[in-house]
């Protein structure tokens, strides 16, 4: 059986496998330089794949939630703000609420990293694989009030 070894990228753009097919060449360098079986170098591959589509899906995951800026939970400086507890912020992170379908209020005066909690704790669930929409409270509110405007005009 003669396999075509020039329709492998075609083959790997048909089955959506595009970091394989983009680099295709390195790593099957690497697979060779580290003296992986068959099984192993297929793992290997595969692992390629994920990482890829995984941070493609981050990437647009990140774009679509249209935050403001970029927060993580390491840049929060927590000892300047003791009211707030790391641990419950590192529970918070794990997006276990999320799924089991509760909500988050982050409420407090101005200047104690409510935004940034939000945008990291948001960028957490973009990671664990759900969607996110950042909002403020304002622009919540104007979206929420628009229809009621619109039909009191039309009935007005």
């Amino acid at each position: 059986m003669g396999i075509a070894v020039q329709a492998l990228p075609a083959m790997l753009s048909r089955l959506k496998l595009t970091a394989l097919r983009d680099q295709l060449d390195c790593l099957l360098d690497e697979a060779a330089r580290l003296d992986l079986s068959l099984r192993e170098a297929l793992a290997f591959l595969c692992q390629a794949e994920i990482a890829r589509k995984d941070q493609r899906r981050i990437a647009m995951g990140t774009s679509i939630a249209k935050f403001p800026c970029v927060r993580t939970l390491e840049g929060f400086e927590f000892q300047a703000q003791p009211s707030v507890d790391p641990k419950q912020i590192r529970e918070l992170a794990l997006g276990r609420w999320i799924a089991s379908g509760d909500s988050l209020l982050l409420q407090g005066p101005p200047g104690v990293g409510k935004t940034h909690l939000a945008i990291a704790l948001g960028r957490e669930a973009i990671q664990g694989g759900y969607s996110v929409l950042f909002a403020t409270a304002v622009s919540l509110v104007a979206v929420l009030a628009r229809p009621r405007a619109k039909a009191a005009w039309r009935n007005g």
